[in-house]
C-alpha cells in the first residue's frame, strides 16, 4: 500500500467528515424557511441537508472504507473502537439513505392497497 493512497484517503475522508458534520448541524438545527418557495415542491433548508446526507452515503462508506484499509487499522489496539468512530459518518449518510428508501417503499405500497 503506497503512502500516497493513504494520503489521498484520509484527505477525502476529512472532507467527507466535515461535510457530514456541517448537514447534520444544518438537519438538526437549521431553519425551518423554504429554500426555493417557487419550486414545485419547497423543501425547507433541514429537508435538504437529509436528502443530501442520503445521496452521499455511498461515497462516504466508500472513503470510510478507504481509510479503514490503506490505516491498517484491522492490525492495531482497539480496533473495534475506531471501527466504529471511522464508519459513523457513513453510518449516518447510510440511516438517512434507508430512511427514504423507507418512506418511499411505504408510500408505494400504500398506494397499491
Amino acid at each position: 500500500m503506497s503512502k500516497s493512497a493513504r494520503i489521498i484517503s484520509n484527505i477525502v475522508y476529512g472532507i467527507g467528515v466535515a461535510i457530514v458534520i456541517s448537514l447534520v448541524c444544518i438537519a438538526l438545527f437549521g431553519p425551518a424557511q423554504y429554500a426555493n418557495p417557487d419550486a414545485m415542491i419547497p423543501l425547507t433548508w433541514k429537508e435538504l441537508a437529509f436528502i443530501w446526507l442520503s445521496f452521499g452515503s455511498i461515497p462516504m462508506l466508500l472513503a470510510c472504507m478507504a481509510v479503514y484499509k490503506f490505516n491498517a487499522i484491522k492490525n492495531t489496539a482497539n480496533k473495534k473502537r475506531k471501527f466504529i468512530l471511522i464508519f459513523l459518518p457513513g453510518f449516518i449518510c447510510g440511516a438517512c439513505a434507508l430512511f427514504i428508501i423507507g418512506v418511499m417503499v411505504a408510500g408505494m405500497v400504500n398506494s397499491f392497497l
